[in-house]
């Protein structure tokens, strides 16, 4: 458990270490803010609820009761199960 304790602290010493060394220039923490501002505008739609209203879901929850087509394939099921089933049989 010590070894382990050991190494994780090495590492996380040493990446902060390489990291301090990396951006003492103002250039490298330049580009390093632009990279880290790209990260976030990139994972912020997946963070935020904004997205909700572009799903491409129609029809949703109850459906219509005349669409005979849909609630036939609704009433008969997934046949994928069964087959395998049958198959492990």
């Amino acid at each position: 458990m010590k070894k382990k304790y050991l190494l994780l602290s090495g590492f996380a010493i040493s990446a902060a270490g390489i990291t301090s060394y990396m951006l003492r220039k103002g250039s490298n923490r330049t580009m390093a803010k632009m990279m880290a501002n790209e990260v976030i505008e990139k994972i912020k739609p997946f963070m935020t609820n904004e997205n909700n209203h572009n799903l491409p879901v129609e029809k949703a929850g109850h459906p219509d009761p005349y669409d005979y087509d849909d609630t036939k394939m609704v009433e008969e099921g997934s046949m994928y199960p069964v087959n395998y089933y049958n198959k492990k049989q």
